[in-house]
């Protein structure tokens, strides 16, 4: 690709980056239900689905905010310390899509093991990572194998002790399935109704 062709590119992407990340959040209407994690997926530009998840969310009063899946690790410390200021609003959940589940499933083992508070972890077609190590305490993920992006199911990784759910979909690809409506309430269903347990006490 010439120099002026892949800056122009670039500055394309940049601007697609910039566009997603500026649009104002849903006010929440009261104090927050829980909140939410969603990760996109590659190139943060894809995985628009998710935008459109955390509206509903905020609107159903959970603090749900959309990020680079890039920004999984700093997501983790970020929870960690609300976490440990007692300030986290639970349940606790992380959704992502693609290269933003296999993070999400990365952020959830992370957060899970080193407080026991990570709730609810939702995976849409993961692409790369295929076990869940220990860490959230409920997992589902939704797949489809209707092409070459095909996710597959996702398997409990020794010492895994939550509950794990595979759930094929039919209809979506790899590029739809993050923007499915029905999937999407089935997600704020599922959040509704999580009843988190305590965390564990430590050892005096």
């Amino acid at each position: 690709m010439p120099g002026p062709t892949r800056r122009a590119a670039l500055v394309g992407l940049a601007t697609a980056v910039t566009a997603c990340a500026a649009e104002p959040e849903v006010p929440l209407p009261g104090p927050p239900r829980g909140r939410v994690v969603l990760l996109r997926g590659l190139a943060n530009v894809f995985s628009t689905g998710m935008d459109e998840l955390e509206e509903a969310l905020r609107r159903e009063g959970y603090d749900a905010a959309v990020h680079n899946h890039l920004d999984w690790a700093a997501q983790a410390d970020a929870a960690l310390a609300l976490a440990r200021e007692g300030r986290l609003p639970r349940p606790f959940a992380v959704v992502g899509h693609s290269l933003g589940a296999d993070d999400g499933i990365r952020l959830a083992a992370r957060f899970g093991q080193a407080t026991g508070m990570m709730d609810v972890l939702v995976t849409f077609d993961p692409v790369l990572v295929r076990d869940v190590p220990r860490g959230p305490a409920l997992v589902r993920n939704y797949f489809q194998g209707n092409d070459v992006w095909g996710g597959a199911r996702l398997a409990a990784a020794r010492g895994f002790t939550g509950v794990l759910e595979n759930r094929p979909v039919r209809g979506d690809n790899h590029f739809t399935i993050d923007k499915d409506p029905t999937l999407h309430r089935e997600v704020i269903a599922l959040l509704g109704a999580t009843r988190p347990a305590d965390p564990p006490r430590r050892a005096p």
